[in-house]
């Protein structure tokens, strides 16, 4: 699950493309349009979207998820 990071209006979401390039990583979906407010969780109701990683063990599956997370940046305004 990708997090909302703050507060505000949802401006871009970038690194998408290069997460998807990651070993293991087999799809990245983000579920929020562009435009649209985001608050996180607690308060917000949803994530931003969605990571999704399979491979030979559990260790490298979160290995994946966690790279292919910090090349997503995310830009709420």
């Amino acid at each position: 699950m990708l997090p909302v990071p703050a507060a505000g209006i949802l401006r871009a979401v970038s690194g998408v493309e290069e997460s998807t390039a990651v070993p293991g990583v087999t799809g990245v979906e983000v579920t929020i349009p562009l435009g649209q407010a985001v608050e996180p969780l607690p308060e917000g109701d949803r994530y931003l979207g969605f990571v999704i990683a399979r491979g030979p063990d559990p260790g490298f599956v979160e290995a994946a998820l966690r790279q292919a997370q910090a090349l997503i940046h995310i830009e709420v305004e």
